[in-house]
């Protein structure tokens, strides 16, 4: 059996895997002579199978622009159709993972949050050294065992499930119950079932195995649309990152006559693409509001909460970018105000925003936030308000707009000596400059452009410790 390489590279044999043994990842729809119309199919050793639908679930494994509508001859009747397919590779559906913040960093918090401590787990490796161990040695490795990572549980069971498909294994390890909309997954039975056969390929690492499915087993029966790709990012990590994969719609498209034209096809493709966006989105914002509602009752929760809503404002801002043409200025404006706002809040009480839009006679601001910052550095800046701009423009923003955000400071004196200006398209040299003088008359202004966002949201780093490190450095004039 050749070693498995995971997308870094790196073998969990400690060997590269070779050319010839690549693993692959393929997802069809509807194909023919099955009774099933959505399949994923991997090594052509393993196949998921959703029974009479086309699945939304494998769209968040890719973006659009992946489509490829290609002529085929229709099973050499010289009768020509078309194909429809999103193609990628193991690395692409990862990123689009992340995009929709369901990446590795995603589900090993998601994992660490939801993990079993106190279950078969424990109890297994009770079992197990009860008749060599006192008792004081057995919590001395319980106490151990409940130290191990998240990230090292999750690790092991995809380089379990990778084995059993090399292997041939007729069920891997959490996948079936992936598909299998009939019977809701057994915590205990399916999860006994990675424990014999971590016994099988990985004994040393059986109990790890065994806590990561009995927790993520937990979360199938309970969030589904969050196990999935949870589950199978577990499974993608540990693949070559250049490991192809596809989308194959051309059946399904055959059965709606959809297939005979190129334009056909398309149209199929795009209808396909808007109405299972809309499923995920729509049970997306249902778990959102749910999640808004809890995080209401506990402040860390609502942290976790913002920060998870940081990746989806970004990634919606990204699309709006993409298309210029498509959605106003306006939009596109209240798109990054609220990102800007869903990382204001992520920080929890420390910053507050009073309004955003607040208008006067005179002027408006686009984020009043309210100073409850107990951090030295922040309380010696004296200022119990900040004002937030922000300009998400096609060109980089320069003197003129810095002056007038200087005047909206200057105004308010001593009770707002802190701006925070952002421009999505960065700025222009002169306004960086200018930043020195703005000091001289006792405030600071940040500058923060769309790489700072990107940087801020994806490393889930506090706008505030992001502000004293890097923030201040392109302040000062760096």
């Amino acid at each position: 059996m050749s070693s498995l390489t995971n997308h870094h590279g790196q073998g969990s044999g400690g060997q590269e895997r070779r050319a010839t043994d690549t693993l692959w990842v393929v997802v069809q729809t509807c194909g023919q002579g099955m009774g099933y119309d959505t399949s994923l199919e991997i090594g052509d050793k393993y196949t998921f199978m959703w029974r009479k639908h086309a699945s939304e679930l494998p769209r968040m494994l890719f973006s659009y622009d992946q489509l490829r509508i290609d002529p085929v001859d229709d099973l050499g009747s010289g009768e020509v159709r078309y194909s429809v397919k999103f193609m990628g590779t193991v690395k692409q559906s990862l990123e689009a993972l992340t995009n929709y913040g369901l990446g590795w960093k995603a589900a090993v918090s998601a994992y660490a949050a939801i993990r079993i401590e106190r279950g078969q787990a424990t109890w297994s490796l009770m079992a197990d050294n009860r008749s060599t161990d006192d008792w004081e040695q057995i919590k001395e490795k319980l106490e151990q065992f409940s130290k191990i990572p998240a990230e090292v549980d999750l690790l092991h069971l995809g380089r379990l499930m990778l084995k059993q498909i090399e292997n041939d294994t007729d069920e891997i390890v959490l996948l079936e119950g992936l598909t299998n909309e009939e019977n809701l997954p057994n915590p205990f039975t399916d999860a006994f079932k990675a424990y014999t056969e971590a016994e099988m390929y990985d004994p040393a690492r059986k109990h790890e195995i065994l806590r990561a499915a009995e927790s993520l087993v937990h979360l199938q029966r309970d969030a589904p649309l969050l196990a999935w790709p949870l589950i199978v990012c577990v499974l993608l990590w540990c693949l070559p990152a250049d490991a192809p994969m596809e989308l194959d719609l051309s059946d399904d498209a055959a059965e709606a006559s959809l297939a005979g034209t190129e334009e056909d096809a398309r149209t199929y493709a795009a209808q396909y693409w808007h109405d299972s966006s809309k499923v995920l989105a729509g049970t997306a914002q249902s778990l959102a509001r749910l999640f808004g509602v809890l995080s209401s009752f506990d402040g860390e929760l609502s942290g976790e909460y913002w920060a998870t809503r940081s990746v989806e404002l970004l990634h919606r801002l990204r699309e709006l970018n993409e298309s210029p043409d498509l959605y106003t200025t306006k939009l596109r404006g209240d798109a990054l105000e609220s990102l800007v706002e869903a990382i204001l809040r992520a920080e929890g009480n420390g910053l507050a925003v009073v309004e955003k839009n607040f208008r006067t006679a005179e002027e408006e601001i686009d984020i009043l936030v309210s100073n409850n910052l107990a951090d030295p550095f922040w309380v010696a800046q004296g200022s119990p308000l900040m004002l937030i701009e922000c300009k998400n423009w096609k060109d980089k923003v320069g003197m003129p707009e810095l002056r007038i955000f200087e005047s909206k400071l200057q105004d308010r004196g001593a009770l707002c000596r802190i701006g925070i200006f952002v421009s999505l398209s960065g700025f222009k040299k002169t306004f960086l400059e200018r930043l020195k003088h703005f000091q001289a008359t006792g405030g600071i202004i940040f500058a923060i452009d769309g790489a700072d966002l990107e940087q801020v949201v994806s490393s889930r780093q506090r706008l505030t410790d992001w502000l004293r490190q890097d923030g201040i450095r392109k302040a000062l004039g760096r």
